[in-house]
């Protein structure tokens, strides 16, 4: 029989327990100050006029500015505050005096450009890469007109070729090239075929040994057997040959053609010299899109396909899913919030619902933009300032720094800015976020918008991941050291089919940023005005270097506050960075946060050699 006494302290423990609880809760509730946006607290930094003393060095381009190739190519020259001079033939470079191995931190030639006078275009190359000088062919010439010059093949380092054309078994990319480590793509075998979209059908090279291969094409097991292959005999798909002082690289396929290149090309120059500096964003960013519903304008849909409302599912299960699977990889959120998501909404939204939101975002650490535009918007104008007069008769004083725009709204952004270069509605934005685009015709990831306001355009769709997606996230990971992964929930809200619903997605999204991100969890993750802060940053600044001995000295110019730069070594590793610290990436790898205008780093190599003294015979 319980006592009066054991019955006392048993409800003076729940009293205590519910007590605690409650003031958890009322304290939780008490301090969180949603109405304030934690991510924009220090000023934004304008656009400044780069002095043309920062373009010390030039790279040439020879091909046509058309041909799918250059657009990138000129958005990398920018990054790294190099000119770029475009010539369509290396005769017209030659005949503009453009040709010098000085003045040149490399040529970029489109092998197609070379036609008839293979030979002796050859040969110039030949002498300007035996000088010291990078020659990169970003797209090789025909099979046939590499059959027929051997000085061309001596200049791209074959010694014979096996095949117009191979089919590959799969593709191995070693690591020490991009970032991420050594990465295998198979054609075979593979239960989602999604993922393979990887050129596999190719021309069959065989390379010197005076070369370096960083990419390669194999045969199955069969075939080598058969043909007594070795794996030296495989075909080549991206490569270094060696040539007197100079180098020279060959890519076999498109894999230079868009944003690839960004990379590539600071992965040849990485492997042309002794060291190599850059510039970098540092800045990760997981960008929802249309999150979240506040007036619940496709119920049935949403009804048949989730057996709930609108708001129930994001309250109850979208909101939940994206916390639990961004959590894992310490990703922040940011969730580009559409009043409504029609023109035609008769629904009135909830500003109660949004205030929870909030609130939600408060807690972890996330930030919230806005859309600009809709779903379903007939005139952005007015889409735009009709979610602002919302907004503003809520009286919340939360800052919305980002927004987000659709690929179809791209073209009328324009008319939302006014003559000051800042947004018309939403004066706070100081960054928009645009769609992510596959295949289409090539913007730059990072530039400004206007004076005031920069773009990050989406990089990849959280829902897929295929061999090209792993190559092209290596491939900006080691130039800029930067992401955007767009999260579309407009794609949950309106399926056109049962693979756009949230149980067909939200497992891939979860794995995807998961596992593919894992190589680069040293670079930060941001909300996207975390990120814009870092991106004027690295638009604005310029990095000279010099090593004497085992001393890098550096010179930032026009950077406020820190600066983020990439350290790639061959061997050797930081002791000692003065006005700043460091992180290992990877191995030969590292990130440097320089916080002085002027800083140093001292390097030294990781092989110790040790010589041991004979002893004297007696």
């Amino acid at each position: 029989m319980l006592s009066k006494r054991n019955l006392a302290m048993m409800l003076t423990m729940i009293m205590v327990v519910l007590v605690l609880f409650l003031s958890s809760v009322f304290l939780k509730e008490y301090y969180n100050d949603y109405d304030v946006n934690h991510a924009v607290q220090t000023p934004s930094l304008p656009k400044k006029e780069q002095d043309t003393g920062y373009f010390k060095e030039q790279v040439l381009y020879i091909g046509a500015e058309d041909n799918g190739y250059y657009p990138a190519m000129k958005e990398w020259a920018g990054y790294r505050k190099m000119s770029l001079q475009s010539f369509d033939s290396l005769e017209a470079a030659e005949e503009a005096n453009q040709i010098n191995e000085k003045q040149n931190r490399c040529i970029l030639i489109d092998g197609e450009t070379l036609g008839a006078d293979a030979e002796k275009a050859a040969e110039k190359l030949t002498k300007y890469a035996e000088q010291g000088s990078v020659v990169i062919f970003y797209r090789l010439p025909s099979y046939q007109t590499i059959q027929d010059s051997r000085v061309l093949q001596d200049l791209l380092g074959i010694q014979r070729l096996r095949g117009e054309t191979v089919k590959l078994q799969e593709i191995w990319l070693f690591d020490g090239f991009l970032l991420g480590g050594e990465t295998h793509y198979a054609f075979e075998g593979v239960e989602d075929m999604e993922l393979v979209d990887m050129q596999r059908e190719i021309p069959w090279y065989d390379i010197s040994s005076r070369t370096k291969s960083y990419m390669v094409g194999f045969l199955s097991e069969g075939e080598k057997t058969a043909q007594a292959l070795e794996n030296e005999d495989m075909p080549a798909i991206i490569w270094r040959s060696s040539l007197g002082g100079g180098f020279v690289f060959a890519v076999n396929g498109d894999y230079m053609k868009g944003e690839t290149s960004l990379g590539l090309l600071d992965a040849m120059l990485y492997e042309s010299e002794a060291y190599m500096l850059y510039p970098v964003v540092n800045a990760q960013n997981l960008s929802v899109a249309g999150f979240p519903d506040l007036t619940s304008e496709n119920e049935d849909v949403m009804a048949e396909a989730y057996g709930m409302t609108t708001r129930q599912f994001c309250r109850d299960i979208l909101w939940p899913s994206l916390v639990a699977g961004t959590r894992k990889g310490d990703w922040k959120i940011t969730s580009f919030v559409s009043i409504k998501q029609s023109d035609m909404s008769e629904n009135e939204p909830s500003r109660e619902e949004l205030i929870d939101y909030l609130k939600y975002f408060n807690e972890e650490s996330a930030e919230a933009g806005v859309s600009l535009g809709r779903m379903e918007s007939f005139n952005l104008r007015w889409s735009v300032k009709d979610e602002q007069d919302i907004w503003k008769s809520w009286n919340l004083e939360y800052v919305l720094a980002g927004g987000y725009i659709r690929k179809e709204n791209k073209a009328e952004l324009s008319t939302l800015l006014d003559k000051s270069g800042r947004m018309e509605f939403f004066r706070d934005i100081r960054t928009v976020v645009g769609e992510y685009e596959e295949d289409e015709e090539h913007e730059e990831i990072l530039s400004w918008l206007t004076d005031e306001i920069t773009l990050q355009n989406a990089t990849t769709d959280a829902y897929s991941h295929s061999y090209m997606d792993s190559f092209r996230l290596k491939c900006l990971e080691t130039s800029l050291a930067y992401s955007n992964v767009q999260v579309d929930i407009y794609r949950l809200f309106w399926p056109q089919s049962r693979e756009d619903e949230w149980q067909s997605v939200a497992e891939k999204m979860a794995s995807n940023i998961d596992t593919y991100w894992k190589p680069f969890a040293t670079f930060d993750k941001t909300t996207i005005s975390e990120s814009d802060s870092r991106v004027r940053n690295f638009l604005n600044g310029a990095v000279e270097s010099e090593r004497t001995g085992d001393c890098i000295s550096i010179q930032m110019k026009d950077f406020t506050g820190d600066a983020y730069l990439l350290l790639r070594t061959h061997g050797e590793e930081p002791v000692k960075v003065a006005g700043g610290s460091y992180e290992e990436v990877e191995e030969d790898t590292y990130l440097l946060r320089l916080t002085e205008e002027n800083a140093s780093v001292t390097l030294k190599s990781k092989i110790n050699l040790h010589y041991k003294e004979e002893s004297k015979k007696r």
